[in-house]
């Protein structure tokens, strides 16, 4: 039996993270390892200046640290899960993470993670619109995705970012592999004062609208398509490295 371990970065208590277990387990040796609490939009911070503390959930398989979706896989494949790790799963994030959300998503970051261990790592999220949360359906079509991982030779530099619509399984329009595209957010400075005086502030932001443009992750979900988006560990834009070249910047 092939072992998986899960993280995310909404916290240990997570319905999603618990959804992946419960899914998973059928047919893997699973191993939780999440942060404590809700980490969103965290990104790739890792503690380096302060020791990360550690709640055994399960013996032996389910841990919950007080630190970032990144702690939680760095510090399990160093060790504190002694089996050979197989593959990465991070979610089912509660919300989507398309286009620029992923530089800043704590789910993505901590897949992306994995795959810096040359793991096969998958992150995993759904639309929280609607009163019910289908997680099952994001499980699912991670499965089918890992299932091809395994049966194909894949490029262990390549992270998969998943994002699936609020939906029941057989409502699905359908799977598109997909670029990332755009959406726009309208943030504000929220300014305020403590009992002496000193300013802090708080950094609100809201959805604000999508760019549908074809054959991006924002316009297959918008129509209720399972997106899949392969992203890489090398974020070079190798394909502006010949203007820079003309640049002559080593000229005197």
């Amino acid at each position: 039996m092939k072992n998986l371990l899960i993280s995310n970065d909404d916290g240990v208590q997570s319905p999603g993270l618990w959804a992946l277990k419960e899914h998973f387990e059928r047919d893997y040796r699973v191993f939780m390892v999440a942060p404590d609490r809700e980490r969103s939009a965290t990104s790739h911070s890792i503690s380096l200046h302060d020791p990360i503390r550690l709640k055994v959930v399960e013996e032996g398989s389910v841990y919950a640290l007080d630190g970032t979706p990144v702690d939680a896989v760095h510090v399990a494949l160093l060790g504190l899960v002694e089996n050979h790790v197989d593959c990465v799963l991070t979610g089912v994030n509660i919300g989507l993470n398309l286009g620029t959300d992923v530089f800043y998503s704590g789910t993505v970051s901590a897949a992306i993670h994995a795959a810096s261990f040359g793991i096969p790592s998958i992150a995993v999220s759904i639309d929280n619109e609607g009163e019910t949360i289908y997680y099952e359906t994001a499980a699912h079509f991670a499965h089918k995705v890992l299932n091809k991982i395994e049966t194909f030779s894949h490029d262990r530099s390549i992270i998969i970012n998943l994002n699936v619509p609020n939906l029941k399984v057989g409502d699905v329009k359908g799977v598109s592999v997909t670029r990332l595209g755009k959406r726009c957010y309208k943030d504000k400075l929220i300014e305020r004062r403590d009992p002496k005086n000193n300013r802090y502030y708080w950094i609100d932001g809201a959805h604000d609208y999508d760019v549908l443009d074809e054959g991006t992750d924002v316009k297959a979900v918008h129509d209720g398509k399972v997106s899949v988006t392969p992203l890489h560990v090398d974020i070079t834009a190798a394909d502006y490295i010949d203007t820079l070249l003309a640049w002559e910047l080593d000229s005197p």
